[in-house]
């Protein structure tokens, strides 16, 4: 029965895969961000949540488990180095004669753009968009070599720190939970059954939380 229920849903989407078109983009001036630019080709993305739990005891048993998620942590894997982002992290610097390594003295959260893949029952592919919000960064480890006849290329795996964004209302202003709270944002998947998607990667979309939008349980 499970079998003949799922061959009757082939629009599920079974797996994921694949790594492109990550690009980034930097708050601007005018309070915005920038247009996104290119980080060049990507081989892998991996993502890690930030947390810690913590129990506390009453009475002889454990009356509260806390989980305290802080953000996200990751790394992404580059073919080569994307010097023009170095630069806008403040950590290369074009010279008179060459491109300079330099100790930053800045570490300015952006956000970051990629794609990745999805394929249904019946191996139909479609392209899921997603978007890392407060993103830094540290410098990527550089390794070369050449033992064998073929090219032995090298892969450079950029640390990620996702500390995210507030959640913003319809009109807004900081999106506030029926309790208060805010809610922070580490991430945002869009995919081809979504409003927005045509558009979603074109510029940076902050999360909002429209009137459409499901409103959270008391």
């Amino acid at each position: 029965m499970t079998q003949a229920k799922a061959a009757t849903t082939p629009e599920k989407n079974l797996i994921r895969f694949n790594i492109k078109n990550v690009k980034y983009a930097f708050p601007a001036t005018d309070g915005g961000f920038t247009d996104f630019a290119p980080m060049g080709t990507a081989s892998k993305l991996a993502i890690e949540t930030d947390a810690s739990e913590k129990s506390i005891y009453g009475d002889g048993k454990r009356i509260i488990h806390y989980n305290n998620e802080k953000g996200k942590t990751g790394t992404v894997s580059l073919n080569t180095i994307c010097n023009e982002y170095e630069i806008a992290c403040g950590r290369k610097k074009r010279l008179d004669v060459g491109l300079a390594d330099i100790k930053p003295t800045k570490n300015v959260p952006h956000v970051l753009y990629y794609e990745i893949c999805e394929m249904n029952g019946e191996n139909e592919i479609s392209v899921a968009k997603g978007m890392l919000y407060g993103v830094t960064s540290t410098r990527p480890a550089e390794s070369y070599d050449q033992t064998t006849d073929d090219i032995n290329e090298s892969s450079f795996d950029l640390p990620l720190v996702i500390g995210g964004t507030p959640l913003l209302a319809a009109d807004g202003s900081v999106y506030k939970d029926a309790k208060g709270n805010e809610v922070s944002v580490w991430g945002v998947i869009v995919t081809p059954d979504m409003d927005g998607y045509a558009d979603f990667g074109k510029e940076v979309v902050l999360p909002k939380n429209g009137t459409s939008a499901e409103t959270p349980a008391v």
